[in-house]
């Protein structure tokens, strides 16, 4: 009898031991994703409680992913390996990531990445939107700006061509539709809140300035003379030149 209670403790310590970790509030970005990391963890548990009921170990494997290791994937993480590592400013970086032969990152307006980090053991997750073309072929670029108490910020500035990095997604649902959108309640109730509609213009920029918490970074895209009117806004909307950056 007591070899098999202590031979049923090893059994029981073995499925303990098999059981998913719950994320940190770190490895949660906060943007929103679906499916977050919590999301996973939670698929992760009902997969293994059925497992162990059912003393099958076999049932905690999902089924094997059919696409390509360097393919974009929202469940699961993979490996990109960083080709060139620009320093623009002295806290901002534009990162490309090699993608497989001429293959591309085929992202939708308002789509972003997240990017996994670990630093002194804890793994953190930050959301990123890459600013290269959509139809880029063969990489993907992100800019990435540092900050001096960000964890993120010290693993980023760890890089270096070659170095891996891991990412999944795509994530976000809200496409651009030019010229449909003329009150926020027609927007996904996430955008209601920080989305302004006018013309864009030196007051406007003034307002999107001012109700930042904090000094912003800001991306401006189109035609060489829009990206020049706008930084024409900025600066007298009180931001200096390395903090936006313009393509």
């Amino acid at each position: 009898m007591m070899g098999e209670r202590e031979e049923d403790d090893d059994i029981e310590e073995a499925w303990l031991q098999l059981r998913p970790m719950e994320p940190l509030p770190s490895q949660c970005c906060g943007s929103g994703c679906s499916p977050c990391v919590f999301d996973l963890y939670h698929q992760n548990l009902a997969r293994w409680e059925a497992a162990r009921a059912s003393k099958d170990r076999s049932l905690l494997h999902g089924p094997e992913s059919q696409s390509c290791p360097s393919k974009l994937n929202p469940k699961t993480f993979v490996a990109f390996c960083i080709s060139a590592m620009d320093r623009l400013t002295k806290d901002t970086y534009r990162v490309r990531f090699a993608l497989p032969g001429n293959s591309q990152l085929g992202l939708q307006p308002g789509q972003h990445l997240i990017l996994r980090g670990i630093v002194d053991d804890l793994e953190i997750q930050r959301a990123y939107t890459p600013i290269s073309p959509a139809n880029a072929e063969g990489y993907f670029e992100v800019l990435i700006k540092c900050y001096q108490m960000g964890l993120m910020s010290r693993y980023v500035e760890s890089w270096r061509a070659g170095t891996i990095a891991f990412w999944r997604g795509p994530f976000g649902d809200f496409f651009y539709k030019p010229n449909q959108e003329s009150s926020p309640e027609q927007l996904p109730w996430s955008y209601q809140e920080k989305t302004r509609f006018g013309h864009l213009g030196q007051d406007l920029i003034k307002e999107l300035v001012s109700c930042c918490r904090r000094k912003p970074f800001a991306l401006v895209c189109g035609s060489a003379e829009f990206t020049k009117d706008i930084a024409r806004c900025l600066l007298c909307a009180g931001l200096t030149e390395d903090s936006y950056f313009l393509f």
